[in-house]
């Protein structure tokens, strides 16, 4: 019984090993899709933030740990469904992939193009979004993109994020450090610092 309990979580530390491996290969892929699609030029300027890709990195793991367990799970109880299991294995890592690479581009200020590209935030979701479940899966693995020209004035928050206002509404972009916050802001206004009124919240 003790060597088949070994056995077993042998075979599992293995199994999360290789999902490990398939997932980073998922996140290189999409990363170097991403960096060639948003971030190349010489008036693109990309804002990486580390806190935020370990945070991608913890989450994802946990979901692709989580994934793994009940896989192996299922599939001591029905060697069969390994069939179902691995394909729909491949979809969800490659899902997970592409939360990891859109966290390790962090945000882009293209000046060429006159646009700053950053990852969608949850406070920009309602009741509505969350009570149809779907909605907060599209925005945790999506872009949000925004012409320079129609950023009116931007709100520093008091911790460490930022609101970018305009006709569009608000949208809030999230950093693990005011250091990228602040660097962000002054990309973002870049030589139209007359144009764009920055505030800030008390203690920011």
């Amino acid at each position: 019984m003790a060597s088949r309990k070994k056995d077993n979580a042998d075979n599992m530390f293995l199994a999360a090993m290789a999902a490990a491996a398939v997932l980073l290969v998922f996140s290189t892929v999409h990363f170097l899709r991403f960096r060639r699609q948003y971030a190349h030029g010489p008036q693109v300027r990309r804002i990486f933030d580390m806190g935020n890709s370990w945070r991608a990195i913890l989450e994802t793991g946990v979901l692709a740990v989580a994934y793994c367990a009940v896989g192996w799970a299922l599939y001591e109880q029905a060697p069969a469904s390994l069939f179902a299991t691995v394909p729909l294995g491949l979809f969800v890592f490659n899902w997970l992939g592409q939360v990891q690479a859109r966290a390790f581009l962090g945000v882009v200020v293209d000046h060429e193009k006159g646009e700053v590209l950053f990852l969608n935030s949850s406070a920009n979701l309602d009741i509505t979004d969350y009570l149809m479940v779907l909605p907060v899966i599209r925005n945790y693995n999506s872009f949000d993109r925004l012409a320079l020209a129609d950023v009116q004035w931007i709100t520093r928050q008091a911790g460490k994020s930022l609101f970018l206002h305009g006709e569009f509404g608000s949208r809030r972009i999230d950093f693990s450090n005011k250091l990228k916050r602040d660097e962000c802001i002054h990309l973002v206004t870049g030589n139209a610092r007359d144009r764009i009124r920055v505030t800030a919240d008390f203690g920011a």
